[in-house]
């Protein structure tokens, strides 16, 4: 690359460094011109003195003003003892030379020269002794005749000395000058060498623009980021216009606010800062500072694409999803799908968090490919995703519903085997005329036409309408209102007599919560245990179920009746994390012991991974556990070897069909038979009549419940113990 011709902050030479170096070369001349003068003078004195011929005396006084040459160039000008030698050389060579206008040339070139080193401190004061020998000498010779100095002589003796004092005043202030302006550039060209130094060394690229917008001084820091080449050295993209003068000017006048451009061949984003430099006297210069903020911008970047990118899919975020839907809804109408996986939870558990990950990014892949470019597909948060549609209609909606439908349901096996993706999808469309145009709106439209989707089975895509705000109003409702009555009186728990079919005494009974709801009467758990189910409230719900059964139990032990409790314990609730503590302190509250009670589950347990190993947990604590409805679900002889139970119960259907064919009956008989061979005993449910009583007790069945021997009820009412309420 090409050096701009603009000048770098190292190349500039001092502005007024040759005139500095001009007064100091005059004053060394005139320092070389006074000290000759000088030497001169000292030489007539001494040849003077020498040509007397009038004894030692002159001959003395010479070798002094010889001596007096040679300390000038050998003994620092400021000694002390110097001035007063050569004003005895004054006062004695006065008085011994026939012509005194010799000493008056070595007086005025020994005062001349010492004026020229203003350096030298006391120059008035050792002047004022030279001249205080020669004025002495004068004095003498005139008062007691000691020198051949006649009155009439002294104004060609004093005039000179008037002359001396003006010039050598005049060339002592010029000296003087001369150093001051020297030292003066000195610390100028130290200051502009650290200030070029630190100019160099910034990490900033610096440009200085003379009040055209040319530029006429920058730094290499400056070079490099603008990647100034060829013969324009000014030449830098922005946005104010083509070159930095423009860009300076465009930012000048938007209040200085630092402008960012890209400068392409080096892939590098700058920030131009400029500053107006006023100089008095001057035309103002701007100072544009350029930055380079490309790693800033990229991390910008970088975090600008997590917070609108869905870190695992791709998608669009959640709050970003959010930001364009409120957009889009203030530019016109849009339709918005909102997608719940079906079967993710199920992908999750049995084959683990890394197959549930790839699951979520082949099924996002599918639905961005399913919708248009101009559409925006989001993952809102865990299997459940959104479509934005802008301008799309109902009709229009409904069918990139199916289209996200049919791409989902094509075969997927990257977990080694072929799975059908399927999805319950909520499809709701904004509307001015209806009223619905707000954010919060839509979603909450589209969300709950996906939850009856969901209700209805899944795989399917549902519109929402008006009545189904007002069903998901009234579940709001059921809700809020289940969720108040979870530990107070409004849970009533019934009991369902167990009884041994040899002897047809009671062992136990199954708790059977109900739910005593004001202005709704009693319900039954088919009226609340699925809301229960799908809010998550069966969790605490549970629990309350589990301790107060336990008291019921412990209080029945007391009270002399060796009976056990049995609690239904659904898959969801078993597999939440607290599950086992709340087992744990509801035995220690209750006081019962750990095989007096029997958890039930049903047969979709062996579909959960983590209810399954919270079921194991749960037997090596003592504690019993029943599979309920056996031969309806998921019934697996090698589910009942891996994970063996201590109860089987016998669904109510086959108890029921008994004596309506004889395939009823085998098909009982290999239960019992079953059971008793992986060591569990049998609970027949849904007993009418005594007649399957009887037939079920000679297959070998070792319990039964149902009608024949009392409804679930109160304990008072069934001739039990009645502990609390």
């Amino acid at each position: 690359m090409k050096r701009p011709p603009v000048p770098v902050a190292a190349d500039v030479p001092p502005a007024s460094g040759s005139a500095h170096g001009t007064g100091r070369r005059t004053l060394h001349r005139i320092r070389v011109l006074t000290t000759v003068f000088a030497w001169l003078g000292g030489v007539l004195t001494i040849g003077s003195l020498v040509a007397t011929g009038e004894g030692p005396l002159p001959i003395g006084v010479a070798a002094l003003v010889a001596g007096v040459l040679a300390c000038w160039l050998r003994v620092p000008r400021d000694a002390w003892w110097i001035p007063p030698l050569e004003g005895v050389v004054a006062f004695a060579a006065l008085l011994l030379l026939p012509d005194p206008q010799v000493v008056v040339g070595f007086v005025i070139g020994a005062t001349v020269r010492r004026a020229l080193y203003p350096e030298d401190a006391g120059f008035w004061a050792k002047s004022a002794v030279v001249v205080g020998g020669y004025l002495t000498g004068l004095a003498a010779s005139l008062l007691w005749g000691w020198g051949a100095i006649r009155p009439e002589l002294l104004p060609t003796l004093l005039m000179p000395l008037a002359g001396m004092a003006v010039a050598a005043a005049a060339l002592h202030e010029a000296a003087r000058a001369v150093l001051r302006a020297e030292s003066a550039q000195r610390g100028a060209e130290h200051a502009r060498a650290t200030a070029t130094a630190v100019l160099q060394a910034s990490p900033i690229g610096l440009v200085l623009l003379d009040s055209g917008g040319v530029p006429v001084l920058h730094n290499e820091r400056a070079q490099f980021l603008l990647d100034w080449a060829g013969q324009n050295g000014a030449a830098v993209p922005c946005p104010h216009g083509p070159n930095i003068a423009v860009c300076e000017k465009g930012c000048r006048d938007a209040d200085a606010e630092p402008v960012e451009v890209w400068v392409a061949d080096r892939d590098r984003v700058l920030a131009l800062h400029p500053v107006r430099v006023e100089q008095a006297g001057d035309e103002d210069r701007t100072l544009v500072a350029a930055v380079d903020i490309s790693v800033r911008r990229r991390l910008e970047d970088e975090l600008r694409h997590r917070s609108e990118r869905d870190v695992l899919t791709g998608l669009t975020s959640r709050s970003h999803f959010l930001h364009l839907l409120d957009r889009a809804l203030r530019a016109g109408d849009v339709g918005l799908l909102v997608l719940d996986l079906d079967q993710f939870k199920e992908v999750n558990d049995t084959e683990g968090h890394d197959a549930g990950d790839q699951y979520l990014v082949a099924a996002s892949r599918r639905i961005r490919a399913a919708v248009e470019p101009d559409a925006v597909a989001a993952r809102l948060g865990g299997d459940e995703f959104a479509v934005l549609a802008p301008g799309l209609d109902e009709q229009a909606c409904g069918q990139l519903a199916k289209s996200v439908l049919a791409e989902l349901e094509k075969p997927w096996s990257d977990l080694g085997y072929d799975v059908r993706m399927q999805a319950s999808i909520g499809v709701a469309v904004s509307s001015a005329a209806a009223g619905v145009v707000g954010t919060a709106e839509l979603l909450r439209d589209a969300d709950t036409a996906m939850y009856v989707a969901k209700r209805e089975g899944g795989a399917r895509a549902r519109s929402f309408r008006r009545e189904m705000g007002e069903q998901a109003l009234a579940r709001q409702r059921d809700k809020l209102d289940l969720r108040a009555a979870i530990g107070t009186d409004q849970l009533v728990l019934h009991y369902q007599p167990i009884v041994d079919l040899a002897t047809t005494a009671i062992s136990g009974a199954e708790a059977l919560v109900r739910w005593e709801r004001p202005g709704r009467g009693l319900l039954g758990p088919g009226e609340f245990i699925g809301l229960a189910e799908q809010t998550g409230l069966i969790v605490p719900l549970g629990s309350s179920v589990l301790t107060s059964a336990c008291t019921q139990a412990a209080g029945w032990r007391a009270a002399g009746r060796e009976l056990g409790v049995t609690v239904n314990v659904s898959t969801r609730q078993l597999s939440a994390p607290g599950f086992l503590a709340a087992l744990a302190k509801s035995l220690d509250v209750s006081g019962l012991q750990a095989s007096a009670l029997t958890i039930e589950v049903t047969e979709s347990v062996w579909a959960d991974e983590a209810a399954m190993r919270a079921l194991m947990a749960v037997r090596e604590t003592g504690v019993r556990v029943a599979l309920d409805d056996f031969g309806t679900g998921y019934s697996s002889l090698s589910y009942l070897h891996r994970y063996p139970f201590d109860v089987v119960k016998i669904d109510k259907s086959f108890t029921w069909a008994l004596g309506d064919t004889g395939r009823t009956a085998g098909v009982v008989r290999c239960i019992i038979d079953l059971a008793d061979v992986l060591g569990a005993v049998t609970v027949a449910e849904g007993i009418e009549t005594p007649e399957q009583a009887e037939w079920l007790r000679r297959a070998g069945c070792g319990f039964g419940q149902g009608f024949l021997f009392g409804r679930p009820d109160l304990p008072r009412n069934l001739a039990l113990p009645q502990v609390g309420r």
